[in-house]
């Protein structure tokens, strides 16, 4: 007999533990500075410091992130919601992309760690359909990935334009 799926409707209703959530929106502190920070740099006449070192650190950070998220889906693999090798080899993946973009130039990483976030929001949401993972983690994941990929992809705009003028 096949699981039910979930009902979909009640996909936003379902709140997390509030410490998850926090956690997930404190974790965009590091990504919404440097879009801000760096999208200032561009601005014609600034000279604000470390940009250099800062843009490093941001996919650096990225990096981690879209590798713990890769961590999130071994341990489910591991508590047997999905336990094929398939399950093991894809969450090792963003681990690999991120580990990859970290050796990229900033502009070129923000925009592979972007790509590899949204990659990882999809499956996390349909997961979240198949029922292997809870509604909750689903919709926070994609609202994070959201914010974090709009970021990267501002903070890379700024490095772009900051080098145009």
């Amino acid at each position: 007999m096949a699981a039910a799926k979930p009902d979909l409707t009640r996909f936003a209703a379902q709140p997390g533990p509030a410490v998850a959530v926090r956690l997930g929106y404190a974790g965009l502190l590091p990504f919404v500075f440097t879009a801000v920070y760096l999208g200032f740099a561009a601005m014609p006449g600034a000279d604000l410091p470390f940009v250099e070192t800062l843009a490093h650190a941001t996919a650096v950070y990225g990096a981690v992130i879209l590798s713990f998220l890769g961590g999130v889906r071994w341990g489910i693999a591991m508590a047997g919601r999905q336990r094929g090798m398939r399950e093991f080899v894809l969450s090792v993946l963003p681990s690999l992309l991120g580990w990859g973009a970290a050796l990229l130039p900033p502009v070129a990483a923000m925009g592979v760690l972007a790509g590899g976030f949204l990659m990882q929001a999809g499956w996390d949401q349909r997961a979240a359909i198949k029922g292997s993972l809870p509604l909750w983690y689903a919709t926070l994941r994609r609202r994070l990935s959201m914010v974090v990929t709009v970021a990267l992809l501002v903070a890379a705009s700024g490095l772009l334009l900051g080098r145009v003028a």
